[in-house]
Protein backbone atom coordinates (compact mmCIF):
# COMPACT_ATOMS: atom_id res chain seq x y z
CA UNK A 1 0.00 0.00 0.00
CA UNK A 2 1.73 3.11 -1.27
CA UNK A 3 0.84 6.50 0.62
CA UNK A 4 -1.38 7.83 -1.23
CA UNK A 5 -3.79 4.64 -0.55
CA UNK A 6 -2.97 4.90 3.20
CA UNK A 7 -4.13 8.28 3.59
CA UNK A 8 -6.78 7.69 1.85
CA UNK A 9 -7.93 4.88 3.97
CA UNK A 10 -7.51 6.55 6.83
CA UNK A 11 -9.74 9.59 5.43
CA UNK A 12 -12.39 6.62 5.34
CA UNK A 13 -11.93 5.44 8.75
CA UNK A 14 -12.55 8.77 9.82
CA UNK A 15 -15.46 9.39 7.55
CA UNK A 16 -16.80 5.86 9.28
CA UNK A 17 -15.96 6.92 12.84
CA UNK A 18 -17.85 10.37 12.28
CA UNK A 19 -20.70 8.96 11.15
CA UNK A 20 -20.36 6.42 13.36
CA UNK A 21 -20.88 9.19 16.47
CA UNK A 22 -23.41 10.81 14.53
CA UNK A 23 -25.41 7.96 14.54
CA UNK A 24 -24.88 7.05 18.34
CA UNK A 25 -26.02 10.67 19.03
CA UNK A 26 -28.79 10.67 16.56
CA UNK A 27 -29.58 7.42 18.51
CA UNK A 28 -29.47 8.90 21.85
CA UNK A 29 -31.14 12.15 20.66
CA UNK A 30 -34.30 9.65 19.31
CA UNK A 31 -33.80 7.71 22.75
CA UNK A 32 -34.39 10.76 24.60
CA UNK A 33 -37.02 12.07 22.36
CA UNK A 34 -38.82 8.73 22.53
CA UNK A 35 -38.15 9.09 26.55
CA UNK A 36 -39.65 12.27 26.76
CA UNK A 37 -42.39 11.10 24.49
CA UNK A 38 -42.92 8.09 26.74
CA UNK A 39 -43.01 10.29 29.67
CA UNK A 40 -45.23 13.11 27.79
CA UNK A 41 -47.61 10.33 26.99
CA UNK A 42 -47.83 8.83 30.93
CA UNK A 43 -47.80 12.28 32.41
CA UNK A 44 -50.90 12.81 29.92
CA UNK A 45 -52.44 9.50 31.11
CA UNK A 46 -51.69 10.46 34.53
CA UNK A 47 -53.39 13.90 34.53
CA UNK A 48 -56.65 12.14 32.80
CA UNK A 49 -56.23 9.34 35.17
CA UNK A 50 -57.02 12.30 37.55
CA UNK A 51 -60.01 13.67 36.08
CA UNK A 52 -63.05 12.26 37.13
CA UNK A 53 -64.91 10.75 33.77
CA UNK A 54 -68.45 9.35 33.93
CA UNK A 55 -70.09 7.25 31.43
CA UNK A 56 -73.74 6.01 31.12
CA UNK A 57 -74.02 2.71 29.04
CA UNK A 58 -70.12 2.85 27.36
CA UNK A 59 -71.12 6.85 26.29
CA UNK A 60 -68.49 9.69 28.04
CA UNK A 61 -71.04 12.10 30.02
CA UNK A 62 -70.56 15.80 30.38
CA UNK A 63 -70.90 16.42 34.47
CA UNK A 64 -71.85 19.66 36.37
CA UNK A 65 -69.77 20.81 39.40
CA UNK A 66 -73.16 19.76 41.33
CA UNK A 67 -73.34 16.20 40.37
CA UNK A 68 -71.59 14.77 42.51
CA UNK A 69 -70.99 16.17 46.31
CA UNK A 70 -68.96 15.15 48.97
CA UNK A 71 -70.59 15.77 53.10
CA UNK A 72 -69.27 14.13 56.08
CA UNK A 73 -67.16 11.18 54.04
CA UNK A 74 -70.01 10.32 52.46
CA UNK A 75 -70.14 10.79 48.28
CA UNK A 76 -73.78 12.34 46.95
CA UNK A 77 -75.36 12.54 43.72
CA UNK A 78 -77.76 15.32 42.96
CA UNK A 79 -80.97 13.35 42.25
CA UNK A 80 -82.19 15.49 39.68
CA UNK A 81 -79.27 15.79 36.99
CA UNK A 82 -79.00 11.79 37.71
CA UNK A 83 -82.49 11.42 37.08
CA UNK A 84 -82.17 13.46 33.97
CA UNK A 85 -79.28 11.68 32.94
CA UNK A 86 -80.86 8.44 32.55
CA UNK A 87 -84.26 9.46 31.49
CA UNK A 88 -86.05 9.48 34.57
CA UNK A 89 -88.81 11.85 35.14
CA UNK A 90 -88.04 14.11 37.97
CA UNK A 91 -91.11 15.51 40.19
CA UNK A 92 -90.74 18.03 43.30
CA UNK A 93 -92.70 16.74 46.01
CA UNK A 94 -94.48 14.10 47.59
CA UNK A 95 -95.73 10.96 45.57
CA UNK A 96 -99.59 11.00 45.07
CA UNK A 97 -99.73 14.81 47.06
CA UNK A 98 -100.12 17.86 45.75
CA UNK A 99 -97.60 19.93 47.37
CA UNK A 100 -94.42 21.74 46.46
CA UNK A 101 -91.99 19.99 49.31
CA UNK A 102 -87.92 20.85 48.78
CA UNK A 103 -87.66 17.96 50.48
CA UNK A 104 -89.06 15.19 48.51
CA UNK A 105 -89.29 14.17 45.07
CA UNK A 106 -90.37 11.33 43.09
CA UNK A 107 -89.05 9.94 39.73
CA UNK A 108 -90.27 7.57 37.09
CA UNK A 109 -89.68 5.53 33.79
CA UNK A 110 -91.95 3.61 32.37
CA UNK A 111 -92.09 1.17 35.04
CA UNK A 112 -91.92 2.48 38.04
CA UNK A 113 -92.25 5.38 40.43
CA UNK A 114 -89.25 6.08 43.00
CA UNK A 115 -90.63 8.61 45.96
CA UNK A 116 -88.07 9.97 48.07
CA UNK A 117 -87.72 12.27 51.02
CA UNK A 118 -85.10 14.24 52.96
CA UNK A 119 -83.74 12.47 55.88
CA UNK A 120 -85.90 9.40 56.38
CA UNK A 121 -84.23 6.06 56.97
CA UNK A 122 -86.20 4.27 53.81
CA UNK A 123 -87.60 5.02 50.21
CA UNK A 124 -90.22 3.44 49.03
CA UNK A 125 -90.77 2.09 45.03
CA UNK A 126 -93.59 1.14 43.24
CA UNK A 127 -93.99 -0.78 39.95
CA UNK A 128 -96.39 1.43 38.01
CA UNK A 129 -96.82 0.62 34.25
CA UNK A 130 -99.24 3.15 32.08
CA UNK A 131 -102.19 1.58 31.64
CA UNK A 132 -102.22 0.11 35.37
CA UNK A 133 -103.62 -3.02 34.97
CA UNK A 134 -102.13 -6.30 36.83
CA UNK A 135 -100.07 -7.60 33.30
CA UNK A 136 -98.81 -5.15 30.60
CA UNK A 137 -96.77 -5.37 27.69
CA UNK A 138 -93.98 -2.76 26.61
CA UNK A 139 -91.59 -3.17 24.45
CA UNK A 140 -90.19 0.21 24.49
CA UNK A 141 -86.05 0.15 24.90
CA UNK A 142 -85.54 -3.37 25.64
CA UNK A 143 -86.29 -4.65 22.58
CA UNK A 144 -88.66 -7.08 23.29
CA UNK A 145 -91.76 -7.55 25.22
CA UNK A 146 -91.80 -6.69 28.91
CA UNK A 147 -94.41 -8.13 31.44
CA UNK A 148 -95.39 -7.14 35.11
CA UNK A 149 -96.32 -10.12 37.45
CA UNK A 150 -97.82 -9.40 40.58
CA UNK A 151 -95.97 -6.25 41.99
CA UNK A 152 -98.40 -3.36 39.64
CA UNK A 153 -99.41 -0.69 42.16
CA UNK A 154 -97.59 -2.75 45.15
CA UNK A 155 -94.74 -0.74 47.48
CA UNK A 156 -91.37 -1.53 47.67
CA UNK A 157 -89.68 -0.48 51.15
CA UNK A 158 -85.63 -0.13 51.37
CA UNK A 159 -84.21 0.65 54.33
CA UNK A 160 -81.38 2.70 54.34
CA UNK A 161 -78.51 3.38 56.69
CA UNK A 162 -77.74 6.85 54.97
CA UNK A 163 -80.90 8.91 54.24
CA UNK A 164 -81.57 11.37 51.01
CA UNK A 165 -79.91 14.63 52.15
CA UNK A 166 -81.37 18.43 50.92
CA UNK A 167 -77.58 19.97 50.49
CA UNK A 168 -78.00 23.68 48.89
CA UNK A 169 -81.92 23.04 48.40
CA UNK A 170 -81.18 20.07 46.06
CA UNK A 171 -81.45 16.51 46.90
CA UNK A 172 -78.92 14.11 46.99
CA UNK A 173 -79.13 10.61 47.22
CA UNK A 174 -76.14 8.37 48.73
CA UNK A 175 -73.62 6.87 45.76
CA UNK A 176 -74.02 3.39 47.25
CA UNK A 177 -77.83 3.50 47.10
CA UNK A 178 -78.04 4.40 43.41
CA UNK A 179 -78.40 0.73 42.34
CA UNK A 180 -81.43 0.14 44.76
CA UNK A 181 -83.20 3.15 43.49
CA UNK A 182 -82.44 3.61 40.09
CA UNK A 183 -82.01 -0.13 38.79
CA UNK A 184 -78.17 0.33 37.22
CA UNK A 185 -74.87 -1.57 37.49
CA UNK A 186 -72.38 0.52 39.08
CA UNK A 187 -68.29 -0.09 37.57
CA UNK A 188 -66.31 1.76 39.83
CA UNK A 189 -62.99 -0.73 38.79
CA UNK A 190 -60.79 1.97 37.27
CA UNK A 191 -59.29 5.39 39.25
CA UNK A 192 -61.87 7.94 38.56
CA UNK A 193 -64.27 6.51 36.04
CA UNK A 194 -67.70 6.19 37.18
CA UNK A 195 -69.08 3.67 34.71
CA UNK A 196 -73.02 3.16 34.75
CA UNK A 197 -74.97 0.41 32.83
CA UNK A 198 -79.32 0.61 32.52
CA UNK A 199 -81.57 -1.88 32.92
CA UNK A 200 -82.23 -1.94 29.34
CA UNK A 201 -78.32 -1.94 28.48
CA UNK A 202 -77.62 -4.66 30.96
CA UNK A 203 -80.96 -6.84 29.50
CA UNK A 204 -79.87 -6.79 26.09
CA UNK A 205 -76.16 -8.01 26.86
CA UNK A 206 -77.14 -10.52 29.41
CA UNK A 207 -79.99 -12.00 26.82
CA UNK A 208 -76.77 -12.34 24.42
CA UNK A 209 -74.52 -14.04 27.41
CA UNK A 210 -77.56 -16.16 28.48
CA UNK A 211 -77.86 -17.87 24.96
CA UNK A 212 -74.00 -18.41 25.06
CA UNK A 213 -74.49 -20.51 28.21
CA UNK A 214 -77.10 -22.78 26.69
CA UNK A 215 -80.25 -21.36 28.09
CA UNK A 216 -83.60 -20.82 25.71
CA UNK A 217 -84.37 -17.49 27.10
CA UNK A 218 -84.30 -15.26 30.15
CA UNK A 219 -87.46 -13.86 32.20
CA UNK A 220 -89.01 -11.23 30.86
CA UNK A 221 -90.79 -10.12 33.87
CA UNK A 222 -89.94 -6.76 34.98
CA UNK A 223 -89.13 -7.86 38.27
CA UNK A 224 -87.09 -10.38 37.55
CA UNK A 225 -84.85 -8.09 35.19
CA UNK A 226 -84.45 -5.88 38.45
CA UNK A 227 -81.97 -8.78 39.66
CA UNK A 228 -79.58 -8.26 36.84
CA UNK A 229 -77.91 -4.94 38.51
CA UNK A 230 -77.28 -7.40 41.52
CA UNK A 231 -75.36 -9.97 39.06
CA UNK A 232 -78.29 -12.40 39.26
CA UNK A 233 -79.90 -13.62 36.09
CA UNK A 234 -83.46 -15.34 35.70
CA UNK A 235 -82.85 -17.92 32.96
CA UNK A 236 -85.28 -20.41 31.17
CA UNK A 237 -85.32 -23.62 29.65
CA UNK A 238 -88.85 -25.14 28.16
CA UNK A 239 -91.22 -23.14 30.23
CA UNK A 240 -88.86 -23.36 33.45
CA UNK A 241 -86.99 -21.33 35.17
CA UNK A 242 -83.73 -20.92 37.54
CA UNK A 243 -81.25 -18.08 38.56
CA UNK A 244 -77.08 -17.75 37.30
CA UNK A 245 -75.00 -15.33 39.56
CA UNK A 246 -72.77 -13.64 37.37
CA UNK A 247 -70.34 -12.50 40.05
CA UNK A 248 -70.23 -16.20 41.10
CA UNK A 249 -68.83 -17.54 37.25
CA UNK A 250 -71.82 -18.00 36.39
CA UNK A 251 -72.46 -20.39 38.69
CA UNK A 252 -76.40 -22.00 38.39
CA UNK A 253 -77.26 -20.64 41.79
CA UNK A 254 -81.23 -21.89 41.15
CA UNK A 255 -81.64 -25.03 39.36
CA UNK A 256 -83.66 -24.69 35.78
CA UNK A 257 -86.77 -26.34 37.55
CA UNK A 258 -89.12 -24.30 38.94
CA UNK A 259 -92.62 -22.86 37.20
CA UNK A 260 -92.46 -19.11 38.19
CA UNK A 261 -89.75 -17.05 40.32
CA UNK A 262 -89.95 -13.91 41.39
CA UNK A 263 -87.36 -11.34 42.43
CA UNK A 264 -88.10 -8.84 45.37
CA UNK A 265 -85.48 -6.19 45.20
CA UNK A 266 -85.66 -4.67 48.49
CA UNK A 267 -84.83 -8.07 50.31
CA UNK A 268 -83.54 -9.86 47.13
CA UNK A 269 -85.18 -12.94 47.58
CA UNK A 270 -87.07 -15.35 45.12
CA UNK A 271 -90.55 -16.34 45.33
CA UNK A 272 -90.84 -19.83 43.71
CA UNK A 273 -93.84 -21.51 42.49
CA UNK A 274 -93.22 -25.71 41.54
CA UNK A 275 -95.96 -28.44 41.87
CA UNK A 276 -98.83 -25.82 43.17
CA UNK A 277 -96.57 -24.87 46.17
CA UNK A 278 -94.93 -21.62 46.88
CA UNK A 279 -91.85 -20.78 48.63
CA UNK A 280 -88.97 -18.33 49.67
CA UNK A 281 -85.21 -18.77 48.41
CA UNK A 282 -82.61 -15.88 49.03
CA UNK A 283 -80.05 -14.72 46.37
CA UNK A 284 -77.67 -17.95 47.25
CA UNK A 285 -80.15 -20.47 46.32
CA UNK A 286 -80.66 -21.48 50.48
CA UNK A 287 -84.53 -22.00 51.35
CA UNK A 288 -85.98 -19.56 53.29
CA UNK A 289 -88.95 -20.68 53.69
CA UNK A 290 -89.65 -24.03 52.51
CA UNK A 291 -92.81 -25.03 49.94
CA UNK A 292 -96.27 -25.65 51.87
CA UNK A 293 -99.21 -25.62 51.06
CA UNK A 294 -100.37 -21.70 50.72
CA UNK A 295 -101.75 -20.04 47.65
CA UNK A 296 -98.97 -17.10 47.78
CA UNK A 297 -96.46 -15.79 49.74
CA UNK A 298 -95.53 -11.54 49.87
CA UNK A 299 -93.31 -9.25 52.17
CA UNK A 300 -95.42 -7.87 54.90
CA UNK A 301 -92.55 -6.24 56.37
CA UNK A 302 -88.82 -6.29 55.26
CA UNK A 303 -87.59 -5.09 57.84
CA UNK A 304 -88.57 -7.47 60.78
CA UNK A 305 -88.48 -10.04 57.88
CA UNK A 306 -91.92 -11.42 57.94
CA UNK A 307 -94.03 -12.56 55.05
CA UNK A 308 -97.40 -12.46 54.27
CA UNK A 309 -99.21 -15.75 53.20
CA UNK A 310 -102.41 -16.86 51.76
CA UNK A 311 -104.45 -19.92 51.85
CA UNK A 312 -107.91 -20.71 50.58
CA UNK A 313 -108.81 -17.08 51.30
CA UNK A 314 -107.47 -16.62 54.57
CA UNK A 315 -104.46 -14.82 55.58
CA UNK A 316 -101.15 -15.54 58.13
CA UNK A 317 -98.25 -14.16 59.29
CA UNK A 318 -94.48 -16.27 59.12
CA UNK A 319 -91.13 -14.98 59.84
CA UNK A 320 -87.61 -15.79 57.96
CA UNK A 321 -87.14 -18.81 59.74
CA UNK A 322 -91.23 -20.14 58.41
CA UNK A 323 -92.36 -20.26 61.86
CA UNK A 324 -96.22 -19.45 62.34
CA UNK A 325 -96.34 -15.53 63.93
CA UNK A 326 -100.26 -15.45 62.88
CA UNK A 327 -101.81 -18.27 62.02
CA UNK A 328 -103.71 -18.40 58.35
CA UNK A 329 -107.50 -17.78 59.74
CA UNK A 330 -108.20 -14.38 58.96
CA UNK A 331 -109.60 -12.42 56.62
CA UNK A 332 -107.09 -9.83 56.07
CA UNK A 333 -103.87 -8.73 57.64
CA UNK A 334 -103.50 -5.06 57.89
CA UNK A 335 -106.57 -2.08 57.43
CA UNK A 336 -108.42 -2.12 54.09
CA UNK A 337 -109.08 1.82 54.17
CA UNK A 338 -105.27 3.08 55.46
CA UNK A 339 -104.94 5.96 52.77
CA UNK A 340 -108.22 7.85 54.68
CA UNK A 341 -106.12 8.86 57.31
CA UNK A 342 -103.73 11.14 54.89
CA UNK A 343 -101.50 12.89 56.81
CA UNK A 344 -102.02 10.80 60.00
CA UNK A 345 -99.93 8.18 58.15
CA UNK A 346 -97.00 10.09 57.05
CA UNK A 347 -94.84 9.09 59.71
CA UNK A 348 -95.53 5.41 59.58
CA UNK A 349 -93.15 3.45 57.97
CA UNK A 350 -94.93 0.22 56.68
CA UNK A 351 -99.11 0.66 57.27
CA UNK A 352 -99.50 -3.07 57.53
CA UNK A 353 -97.37 -2.40 61.22
CA UNK A 354 -98.09 -0.05 63.25
CA UNK A 355 -95.17 1.38 65.30
CA UNK A 356 -93.28 -1.44 63.56
CA UNK A 357 -94.77 -3.50 66.39
CA UNK A 358 -98.49 -4.49 65.69
CA UNK A 359 -99.88 -6.24 63.07
CA UNK A 360 -103.29 -5.81 61.84
CA UNK A 361 -105.89 -8.50 61.87
CA UNK A 362 -109.24 -8.42 60.56
CA UNK A 363 -112.07 -11.62 60.77
CA UNK A 364 -115.51 -11.10 60.25
CA UNK A 365 -115.68 -7.16 60.30
CA UNK A 366 -113.79 -6.76 63.01
CA UNK A 367 -109.94 -5.93 63.73
CA UNK A 368 -107.31 -7.38 66.30
CA UNK A 369 -103.61 -6.52 67.08
CA UNK A 370 -100.76 -9.47 67.22
CA UNK A 371 -97.43 -8.30 68.04
CA UNK A 372 -94.39 -9.52 65.97
CA UNK A 373 -93.20 -12.29 67.94
CA UNK A 374 -97.21 -13.84 67.73
CA UNK A 375 -98.38 -12.49 71.05
CA UNK A 376 -102.19 -11.20 70.92
CA UNK A 377 -102.51 -7.61 72.02
CA UNK A 378 -106.15 -7.31 71.68
CA UNK A 379 -109.05 -9.67 70.31
CA UNK A 380 -110.30 -9.41 67.01
CA UNK A 381 -113.75 -7.45 68.51
CA UNK A 382 -113.23 -3.78 67.05
CA UNK A 383 -115.35 -2.75 64.52
CA UNK A 384 -112.40 -0.43 63.28
CA UNK A 385 -109.31 1.21 63.68
CA UNK A 386 -108.84 4.50 63.42
CA UNK A 387 -111.59 7.43 63.20
CA UNK A 388 -112.51 8.89 60.38
CA UNK A 389 -114.26 11.85 59.81
CA UNK A 390 -117.30 12.38 57.75
CA UNK A 391 -117.94 15.42 55.31
CA UNK A 392 -120.31 16.48 58.63
CA UNK A 393 -117.20 17.13 60.59
CA UNK A 394 -116.31 20.44 61.39
CA UNK A 395 -113.87 22.44 58.59
CA UNK A 396 -110.42 21.79 59.33
CA UNK A 397 -111.15 18.19 61.30
CA UNK A 398 -108.49 15.33 60.31
CA UNK A 399 -108.78 12.10 60.54
CA UNK A 400 -106.99 10.10 63.20
CA UNK A 401 -105.09 6.26 62.77
CA UNK A 402 -102.23 6.91 65.56
CA UNK A 403 -101.19 9.12 68.09
CA UNK A 404 -97.53 10.36 67.65
CA UNK A 405 -94.94 10.10 70.59
CA UNK A 406 -95.26 13.61 70.74
CA UNK A 407 -98.82 13.66 72.54
CA UNK A 408 -97.06 10.81 75.26
CA UNK A 409 -98.37 7.68 74.12
CA UNK A 410 -98.05 5.80 71.12
CA UNK A 411 -101.36 5.29 70.47
CA UNK A 412 -103.50 3.78 68.05
CA UNK A 413 -107.26 4.72 67.57
CA UNK A 414 -109.57 1.76 68.24
CA UNK A 415 -113.48 1.17 67.82
CA UNK A 416 -115.63 -0.73 69.96
CA UNK A 417 -119.68 -0.51 69.93
CA UNK A 418 -119.49 2.72 68.15
CA UNK A 419 -117.44 4.68 70.64
CA UNK A 420 -113.84 5.41 70.24
CA UNK A 421 -110.64 4.72 72.42
CA UNK A 422 -106.64 4.43 72.62
CA UNK A 423 -104.33 1.09 72.42
CA UNK A 424 -100.99 2.68 73.75
CA UNK A 425 -98.49 0.01 72.23
CA UNK A 426 -95.85 0.78 75.41
CA UNK A 427 -98.45 0.00 77.87
CA UNK A 428 -99.93 -2.80 75.53
CA UNK A 429 -103.24 -1.50 77.33
CA UNK A 430 -106.25 0.78 76.58
CA UNK A 431 -105.22 4.34 78.30
CA UNK A 432 -108.60 5.70 77.11
CA UNK A 433 -111.36 3.26 77.23
CA UNK A 434 -113.77 3.33 73.83
CA UNK A 435 -115.97 5.82 74.98
CA UNK A 436 -115.40 9.09 73.18
CA UNK A 437 -117.98 9.74 70.41
CA UNK A 438 -114.63 11.38 68.23
CA UNK A 439 -110.92 11.54 68.33
CA UNK A 440 -109.40 13.49 65.90
CA UNK A 441 -106.89 16.24 64.67
CA UNK A 442 -106.83 20.22 63.91
CA UNK A 443 -103.59 21.49 62.25
CA UNK A 444 -103.52 25.42 62.47
CA UNK A 445 -100.52 27.82 61.40
CA UNK A 446 -98.58 23.75 60.81
CA UNK A 447 -99.03 22.48 64.63
CA UNK A 448 -101.63 19.84 64.91
CA UNK A 449 -103.33 19.44 67.94
CA UNK A 450 -105.40 16.09 68.60
CA UNK A 451 -109.07 15.67 70.92
CA UNK A 452 -111.21 13.15 71.94
CA UNK A 453 -115.09 14.43 72.06
CA UNK A 454 -116.95 12.98 75.24
CA UNK A 455 -120.53 13.89 76.22
CA UNK A 456 -120.23 16.68 73.85
CA UNK A 457 -117.14 18.30 75.55
CA UNK A 458 -113.84 19.00 73.22
CA UNK A 459 -110.83 17.32 75.49
CA UNK A 460 -107.34 18.07 74.47
CA UNK A 461 -105.88 14.77 75.27
CA UNK A 462 -102.24 16.18 75.39
CA UNK A 463 -103.83 17.93 78.48
CA UNK A 464 -105.75 15.39 79.17
CA UNK A 465 -103.15 12.89 79.54
CA UNK A 466 -100.21 15.36 81.06
CA UNK A 467 -102.94 15.63 84.13
CA UNK A 468 -103.91 12.41 84.64
CA UNK A 469 -100.19 11.18 84.34
CA UNK A 470 -100.83 8.79 81.56
CA UNK A 471 -97.85 9.26 79.35
CA UNK A 472 -95.53 6.19 78.23
CA UNK A 473 -93.46 7.33 76.29
CA UNK A 474 -90.29 8.40 78.26
CA UNK A 475 -91.21 5.46 80.55
CA UNK A 476 -91.94 2.54 77.98
CA UNK A 477 -92.13 -0.16 79.98
CA UNK A 478 -94.02 0.94 82.81
CA UNK A 479 -98.15 0.50 82.91
CA UNK A 480 -99.76 3.78 84.28
CA UNK A 481 -103.28 3.77 85.49
CA UNK A 482 -105.71 5.69 83.78
CA UNK A 483 -107.61 7.94 85.66
CA UNK A 484 -111.01 7.47 84.41
CA UNK A 485 -112.42 9.84 86.49
CA UNK A 486 -115.37 11.13 83.59
CA UNK A 487 -115.66 8.01 82.11
CA UNK A 488 -116.16 5.96 84.78
CA UNK A 489 -120.21 6.27 84.91
CA UNK A 490 -120.18 4.12 81.55
CA UNK A 491 -117.33 2.13 81.92
CA UNK A 492 -117.15 -0.90 84.08
CA UNK A 493 -114.60 -3.44 84.94
CA UNK A 494 -116.62 -5.90 83.09
CA UNK A 495 -116.70 -4.02 79.92
CA UNK A 496 -113.28 -3.61 80.01
CA UNK A 497 -112.80 -7.32 80.11
CA UNK A 498 -114.89 -7.78 77.38
CA UNK A 499 -113.51 -6.09 74.92
CA UNK A 500 -110.10 -6.93 75.26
Amino acid sequence: MNLEESNEFQKNQNKNEVNKKILLISIFFCAILIFILILAIFYIRYKDSLELKFYIDGVQKNISKTLFINQNDVDYVNIKEFSEMLGYTYTKGEYQKYNENEDSCYINNDFEVVAITADLNYFTKYIQVKNGSDVTTEAGPFGTNISVKSQNGKSNTFHIEKPVKLINDQLYIPFDLLTDAYNVSVDLKEQNRIKIYTLPFLFKNYMKIAGTLGYNSISGIYENIRAIPYNLLVVGNNGLYGVVDFSQNNKQILSVKYENLEFIQNSQEFFMSADSTVGLLDKNGKTIIKPMEYDEISILDEVKQLYLVNKDGKYGVLNRSGDIIVHVDYDRIGLKNINDFGNNIEDIRNPNLLFDECIVVGANSKYGLFDTDGKELLKTNYETFGYNTSSMDISGESSVLIIPEEVGIRGIVVCYDGLYGIYDVNVKNLVIPCACSRIYSITKLGTTTYYMEFNGEQIDLYNYIVTNNIKSVEKENTQNNVEEDIFDEIIDDEFEDDIE
